[in-house]
């Protein structure tokens, strides 16, 4: 595998859910005191050195796309969050523990975004639900 110096990794999940919480954790080091209503799509980065340290290290630039969650089943809402999955390295599905809904739909959001010509690198992890 070629080395990246850009990664690029989908958070998807419902509305609601915690998806634009857990980017702002991610790449900020701090809670979001009041999160809106992500519109479309929201791009954070976060700079990743790989083995620090040693001769294998490599700086990462981790873009973290937060996927607008609405639930809406149109073919149009799908067909313009489409846009976002091209070139995709890897995929965060979140869901909320108190919303069985949510969880089930994450088996939605991950067709929804596989079914796209992606060539992803990394490893899909689920609970075996």
């Amino acid at each position: 595998m070629a080395s990246l110096d850009r990664v690029k990794v989908l958070v998807l999940g419902d509305s609601g859910v915690g998806k634009s919480s857990l980017v702002h954790l991610l790449c900020q080091n701090q809670v979001l005191g009041n999160p809106s209503w992500t519109v479309g799509c929201s791009v954070d980065v976060r700079v990743h050195d790989y083995k620090e340290g040693t001769p294998e290290e490599k700086t990462y630039y981790i873009e973290l796309w937060d996927v607008g969650g609405s639930v809406g089943s149109a073919s149009s809402v799908k067909s313009t969050r489409a846009v976002f999955y091209n070139s995709v390295n890897g995929i965060i599905l979140v869901h909320d523990l108190t919303n069985k809904k949510s969880s089930q739909n994450l088996h939605r959001w991950s067709r929804e975004a596989l079914n796209r010509d992606l060539v992803l690198t990394g490893v899909l992890v689920t609970n075996g639900d």
